[in-house]
């Protein structure tokens, strides 16, 4: 079963398992942020009543990068780990507002949004449960000039590839949203298709972006 990637870009990952090797095409950008409820609403979840976690990131393997891509990925390790360990993070993660206008997210496994916030900062990976508290990422660089994919990953390994001719043009922001996207498949979350972007992956690598965008731009009028 193929299992879709999420990448900030007009070109998306695609997840195969050991069978399969076929490279696809997706045109959808999506690029406004998730919809979430506010305290005035009925369906809002006061934040207070969901214990706050804390997750430290972590480059585990990273291979083929040169100086400029890791300088790149350091940067969006350190601003991934700011945003996730936010109390807006968790206030946005659980009051998610999906385009039918439910508090849930779509291909949740029967789950709330404040179980899978719950579950995303417990930080155990489905092939790494020994290292709870932790974001890991296991990355590799790759070039493919001809290519049209951004990279790929499959189903049993922890490891993502990504493609060098479109990493090299991504912002900090992009490269943090797409990291918490390719986490959130690593613990679990998957969606029918790269156009549910109700689904936890699509819309916490959203969040993630958003925010760190948000970041971003503060810092650079101070």
């Amino acid at each position: 079963m193929k299992k879709w990637i999420f990448s900030l870009a007009l070109v998306f990952t695609v997840s195969l398992n050991q069978s399969q090797s076929q490279e696809m095409i997706i045109d959808h950008k999506h690029d406004h942020a998730p919809g979430v409820f506010s305290p005035m609403d009925p369906e809002y979840l006061d934040p207070a009543k969901v214990q706050t976690g804390h997750l430290s990131v972590k480059g585990m393997q990273v291979t083929n990068y040169n100086q400029e891509a890791r300088a790149k990925l350091d940067s969006a390790f350190a601003l991934l780990e700011r945003v996730v360990n936010t109390e807006e993070f968790k206030e946005r993660v659980i009051n998610f507002r999906n385009t039918k206008g439910e508090r849930a997210f779509a291909s949740n496994k029967g789950l709330s949004n404040e179980e899978i916030y719950d579950i995303f900062m417990e930080g155990r990976e489905t092939l790494q449960q020994d290292t709870p508290g932790e974001m890991n990422f296991y990355l590799n660089m790759y070039n493919r000039p001809w290519s049209k994919v951004i990279g790929y990953t499959t189903g049993d390994t922890n490891v993502i590839n990504t493609n060098w001719k479109y990493y090299k043009n991504f912002t900090v922001d992009s490269v943090v949203s797409n990291l918490a996207h390719e986490w959130t498949h690593k613990i679990g979350f998957d969606h029918k298709s790269a156009a549910e972007h109700d689904s936890a992956p699509y819309a916490i690598g959203y969040i993630v972006g958003d925010m760190a965008r948000q970041i971003l731009k503060k810092e650079e009028l101070h």
